[in-house]
């Protein structure tokens, strides 16, 4: 090396970063080139995700169709639903399933009324045809005001379909039908669980390819609430055996709970 020569002067020097000098151009385009790269690995890996995940459904609070103000029969078991009679249009006799706001049932009020005829209003919340009425408003749920609208009504006995074990998810009928995304699965587990202790009517999700799933209103083997011990198993893929049977256009799952099997 000569006495004139300096290390560190030449191409390589010139790449070199200095804080108080201009940026040079080599290190310049290498960094703008990493930059897009990064951010075009960020988009990328944003839309992967989002494409990846689950359909949720199209669950929803059906304010779009205002607040409903229901004439029927109140049953209390296993959970309270509304019997509706026949519609004017044809529409046979339906069974509405009901839940208070948040996640609180409506029990000690449907339990006052049982078996009598109710006015009873909220907001519907719908999936794939299901229904559930949150209940609440300026009706809330008491005696019917106009009994004679009812008179000759008499709910239908429940119709007996066969014992069967079935494969499916427990969850809380609300949160499922539209209340949360998602209203499934294992995330859900938590969420799920307090709804339940609270008074949520608990449903059996039969999952079927390519359709919406078959839903069943739980019942304990007396026809009253499930066990407290079966919430344990809320969100889980399990098969459950028992007596299913219909009441009007909504199916009840009267299971054992000795049955339960986790899958």
């Amino acid at each position: 090396m000569s006495a004139r020569e300096t290390p560190g002067r030449g191409a390589a020097a010139s790449a070199f970063f200095v804080g108080y000098l201009p940026t040079p151009r080599p290190l310049a385009v290498f960094v703008a080139l990493a930059a897009a790269a990064m951010a075009g690995i960020g988009v990328g890996a944003g839309l992967a995700l989002a494409l990846a995940q689950q359909d949720h459904g199209k669950g929803r609070f059906a304010f779009d169709l205002g607040y409903q103000s229901l004439a029927g029969v109140v049953q209390a078991r296993p959970y309270p639903v509304l019997r509706l009679p026949p519609g004017p249009d044809g529409e046979g006799p339906r069974t509405i399933v009901l839940s208070g706001r948040g996640k609180r049932g409506v029990f000690p009020r449907a339990a006052e009324l049982d078996g009598e005829r109710a006015d009873v209003g909220g907001v519907f919340v719908i999936r794939d045809g299901a229904r559930l009425l949150q209940v609440g408003g300026r009706v809330g749920m008491r005696p019917a005001k106009e009994p004679a609208a009812l008179e000759g009504f008499a709910p239908a006995p429940d119709v007996p379909l066969g014992r069967f074990r079935l494969r499916g998810e427990i969850l809380d009928s609300k949160c499922y039908l539209g209340a949360m995304r998602p209203g499934r699965g294992k995330v859900h587990m938590s969420c799920a669980g307090l709804c339940l202790m609270g008074g949520i009517p608990p449903m059996f999700a039969v999952y079927r390819d390519g359709r919406p799933p078959d839903l069943l209103l739980l019942a304990g083997p007396d026809g009253g609430p499930i066990p407290e011990d079966m919430l344990d198993s809320v969100s889980l893929y399990v098969a459950l055996e028992g007596e299913v049977s219909r009441r009007d256009d909504l199916l009840v799952f009267r299971v054992d709970p000795a049955s339960l099997e986790a899958l």
